[in-house]
């Protein structure tokens, strides 16, 4: 996410935008594919809990915890507003019956989204997935996520990328440079999954009340494959699209934007093409003495 000041609020923008390509992609996620860390702790709590899912996209974790929670409160939040139509539009199919909903706003600013009652209350669960590392200064979303969860007996859980840590299969430094680059051109940082651990220390977290641990996030099948490359290709040839604007700020010319699409094709075409991300876990339990 890319950010632009609006009086005293801050404002973010995701960097690779809510195209039709890019949600059927983050559509892969589920909570058996992401949220490994984190189920059993869901399963301890009562089958009523709260739970709030920060920069949700199209909703597809927050979905699958719906079904497998179905008397659970679950709010989705997302700054896109396609998106959270889209996943709102999706909910009869996706998840009837169950306590889901999805909303449009800014986690920095709760009365945007939550109502006073709502905040008062807090969540027994904030959870975020690779959301942070879409924010500049994002340790100020981690301390309102702080903030948001119940003061005693809240949980705050994140999953966090490093996407510095990212090995592309067959090998494209080209794309991992103009990846770095837009990165830093937006204010994020590529190693954000690394430092997840420290920014929790430093919102107010004491160690004892953290269980960190890590695991990879994969583009490996076919589909997998086919659908991140996909979308990096769909993107390359949108001359709108933060990608192009950014190389086209960079100088890059059309030869070389050619290699970035060759890149991603020989990667959907690889019987042994794969995407392995280094993601970090970290389970932060509040209590009396936060």
């Amino acid at each position: 996410m890319a950010s632009t000041e609006q009086g005293n609020t801050t404002q973010q923008n995701y960097h690779i935008g809510y195209k039709e390509d890019t949600l059927k992609a983050f559509e892969l996620r589920n909570v058996s594919t992401c949220l490994g860390y984190l189920i059993s702790t869901l399963e301890s709590l009562p089958p009523t809990f709260s739970l709030l899912d920060v920069g949700c996209g199209p909703g597809s974790i927050t979905f699958d915890l719906a079904r497998r929670f179905p008397r659970a409160k679950i709010i989705g939040l997302d700054l896109g507003k396609e998106a959270i139509d889209r996943a709102n539009a999706n909910i009869p199919t996706h998840a009837p019956g169950t306590g889901i909903e999805f909303r449009v706003g800014n986690v920095l600013e709760p009365a945007s989204f939550l109502s006073p009652d709502e905040i008062a209350q807090g969540f027994d669960v904030v959870h975020e997935h690779t959301t942070l590392i879409c924010i500049p200064n994002n340790i100020e979303v981690l301390r309102k996520m702080k903030q948001l969860a119940k003061q005693d007996g809240g949980i705050v859980a994140c999953r966090e990328g490093d996407t510095h840590s990212q090995v592309l299969w067959p090998p494209c430094p080209e794309s991992a440079e103009l990846q770095e680059r837009i990165y830093e051109m937006n204010g994020l940082d590529t190693q954000t999954g690394r430092k997840l651990l420290s920014k929790a220390l430093e919102v107010g977290f004491r160690r004892d009340q953290i269980t960190a641990s890590a695991s990879v996030l994969s583009n490996i099948t076919a589909q997998e494959r086919l659908l991140y490359a996909g979308s990096m290709i769909t993107m390359l040839a949108d001359e709108n699209s933060q990608y192009r604007r950014a190389a086209a700020k960079f100088g890059y010319t059309e030869e070389q934007v050619e290699v970035l699409r060759k890149n991603m094709q020989r990667m959907i075409e690889a019987d042994d093409g794969w995407r392995l991300l280094i993601c970090t876990e970290v389970i932060c339990r509040l209590d009396s003495q936060s």
